[in-house]
């Protein structure tokens, strides 16, 4: 009975493993060396990369220029972190110093040449709405676009992806343009923004900063952080990490029942010693 309560309280003090929606932070498998960002500060986007918009309009990148920009890379079906990298950036945007629509645009671009102008309709009024304050119609885009549009977009900015089975394995970041279309920096989403308890969430101050960098014409080079990547299945680990929490909690029961059994014939022990059982 020692050795159980013994193991119960090493596994009370033990750390827990880190939780997460997405626990496994690098893409593991062949071709996951070519999943992540490299970084073009500095060099321009070509303006004539033609995508259509949620009403079913040819635009091109050049219509959005002018003003800076906060550029997103999802995909409009993905269930894991796309939609939520979306609502933190739909509760931050209220909160900015700058007005969205006047002074920058936020363009979402799908880089699944299977999205399509009905499913960017509907994610722009999913996050519109959650952003829960009145917010101006072009002040936020959603385009999808063909194959070669979103490659062509994906090799400018520095951003690679792998399709799979069931989605895609991407990095989570956001781009800022200057008005004049170049990048000005990157705004990586890192490991520490999301969890099983909360949702991703996007620092105001950041944000204010890399619009007032990208106004100014300002490159910033970032560093290497622990990137957030969003898996279109579940990551190497993930398993492991219930597996462990299923073995922890039969332990634990097993050692409360043991615990329970042992104080009863104790008890039971203690009473007939004294000859507590024979008193009427």
């Amino acid at each position: 009975m020692a050795r159980i309560l013994w193991l119960l309280c090493l596994l009370v003090l033990m750390p827990p493993p880190v939780a997460g929606g997405h626990e496994t932070l690098v893409p593991e498998g062949p071709g996951s060396e070519n999943i992540g960002v490299i970084e073009k500060t500095g060099q321009a986007i070509p303006p004539d990369i033609e995508f259509t918009d949620e009403n079913g309009r040819k635009v091109t990148l050049r219509d959005f220029f002018g003003k800076p920009v906060i550029l997103t890379l999802v995909y409009y079906t993905c269930e894991h972190i796309c939609p939520q990298m979306l609502g933190g950036l739909s509760q931050a945007l209220p909160r900015l110093a700058f007005t969205a629509g006047k002074d920058y645009r936020v363009i979402t671009i799908s880089f699944d040449d299977h999205d399509t102008p009905q499913e960017a309709r509907d994610t722009k009024k999913n996050y519109i709405k959650a952003a829960d304050a009145p917010f101006p119609e072009d002040g936020w885009r959603f385009l999808t676009g063909g194959r070669e549009s979103i490659h062509r977009l994906t090799e400018a900015v520095g951003f690679s992806y792998r399709r799979d089975s069931h989605g895609f394995t991407h990095p989570v970041i956001l781009i800022f343009l200057t008005p004049a279309g170049k990048i000005s920096g990157y705004y990586y989403v890192t490991k520490f923004q999301y969890g099983a308890a909360y949702p991703i969430t996007f620092s105001s101050f950041d944000l204010n900063m890399g619009l007032t960098g990208a106004v100014q014409g300002k490159t910033v080079t970032g560093f290497k952080k622990a990137v957030l990547y969003c898996f279109s299945h579940e990551p190497p680990g993930q398993s492991k990490f219930f597996n462990f929490m299923a073995v922890v909690g039969f332990i634990t029961l097993a050692a409360m029942i043991s615990l329970f059994i042992y104080l009863q014939v104790s008890a039971r022990r203690y009473r007939r010693e004294r000859g507590y059982d024979d008193v009427k």
